[in-house]
């Protein structure tokens, strides 16, 4: 793997870069993120587009505060990361922290599918 495209996902999402984030993801994509069905943050996004609904809810859900990858490892064709991130539920004005793991496969240099892991009482909480 010559570059990490999860790391410039990461990086294009932080910039507000939706049409960057989007250009490492292959179109058959699969994001997971791993929690309760209740919660809109959570379940199965398929494709750009779907990657793109998953993004633009992230960001009407959630005014992030804190977002930062402390680890990062490849394996083949996985990258994963560790980090903690911080947002306020706009809803609510409640806090949702956690730490995260996140697991991609990738092929050249695109993410083909994408899980993460997170305190998902903390958000079950956080969007009470």
């Amino acid at each position: 793997m010559s570059s990490n495209p999860v790391q410039k996902f990461f990086a294009s999402v932080g910039a507000r870069d939706i049409e960057g984030a989007l250009a490492v993801i292959d179109e058959n994509t699969v994001f997971e993120p791993q929690g309760p069905s209740d919660l809109p943050i959570y379940g199965r996004f398929v494709g750009k587009e779907g990657v793109k609904r998953l993004l633009n809810g992230l960001g009407e859900y959630f005014e992030t505060e804190v977002f930062e990858i402390k680890k990062w490892a490849t394996a083949d064709d996985f990258v994963f990361a560790y980090g903690y991130m911080q947002h306020r539920v706009r809803k609510t004005g409640r806090i949702f922290k956690s730490d995260f793991a996140i697991v991609c496969q990738v092929e050249g240099d695109l993410i083909r599918s994408y899980k993460i892991f997170e305190d998902t009482a903390a958000a079950q909480v956080a969007f009470a």
